[in-house]
């Protein structure tokens, strides 16, 4: 089961990543389930607030790095244009999104916090901004999302030289709405969608419409789907790819330029 959502409290829907051997990859199947969860509790009226979590004592791996190392030019176009459908459908999602973060978020992982309203974590919640070591750019939207949390020339430093954080400094640099102490996220995010729920909905989709610049992140996502359309096939990531894998350091000499 890669995903699973339920409604608690008649008007808060937690959804949770749920394939911890894969610390919650956002493969193509948790892709699809979280557009058909969000989907229909977009759609569902007595929802007011989503919190988004990870089980297994994760928040999310981001990409699955089992899959990559791709080659075809289609196939490649068509995982990015997945990932950009699911990540314009969370960010225009109407109504308040809570991601609760404990243990890991790398790479696509942070991307899809940076998507939320509020992210909450735990001191000791790991960021890892993975994306070079694969010889691959932020996705997601994240060249668009994280300058707007952080700042660019923070943004810029953390994805350049592939920065780990925990999430005491998170909340220091601004990724990061509130730190808790650890397995305290999840309950504090409930606590906080508690006290959204109830509020005016059509106020709070129209404020989010207005505060979302979602032409802003469509183009971002644009520019990161040709950029990795051109990153997926080249031998660095291949390179890179394999020694994630294999559990070593990349060699990129001789890859090319």
């Amino acid at each position: 089961m890669a995903l699973r959502w339920a409604i608690e409290d008649g008007r808060i829907a937690v959804i949770t990543l749920d394939e911890p051997d894969a610390r919650n990859a956002l493969t193509a199947q948790a892709r699809a389930g979280l557009r058909a969860a969000l989907s229909q509790l977009g759609d569902d009226k007595q929802v007011d607030v989503l919190v988004i979590t990870g089980a297994g004592g994760n928040f999310c791996a981001g990409g699955d790095v089992r899959t990559m190392g791709e080659t075809d030019p289609k196939a490649i176009a068509g995982r990015m244009a997945d990932v950009a459908k699911t990540a314009e459908m969370l960010a225009a999602f109407p109504k308040p999104v809570i991601c609760a973060i404990a243990g890991h978020a790398a790479g696509a992982g942070v991307a899809l916090a940076c998507l939320a309203d509020m992210v909450i974590a735990e001191e000791s919640a790991k960021f890892t901004f993975s994306f070079l070591p694969l010889a691959l750019g932020p996705d997601w939207g994240l060249s668009f999302t994280l300058g707007r949390r952080v700042g660019a020339a923070i943004a810029r430093r953390l994805i350049l030289t592939a920065a780990a954080i925990d999430g005491t400094d998170a909340h220091r640099l601004g990724l990061v709405d509130l730190v808790t102490p650890d397995s305290e996220a999840l309950e504090a995010a409930r606590g906080r969608a508690r006290e959204l729920a109830g509020g005016p909905k059509a106020a709070i989709a129209a404020v989010k419409a207005m505060l979302g610049d979602h032409e802003g992140l469509s183009a971002a996502l644009a520019a990161e789907a040709k950029m990795q359309g051109e990153r997926f096939p080249h031998p660095e990531h291949r390179e890179g790819a394999a020694a994630f894998r294999e559990k070593r350091k990349a060699d990129f000499t001789g890859t090319g330029g």
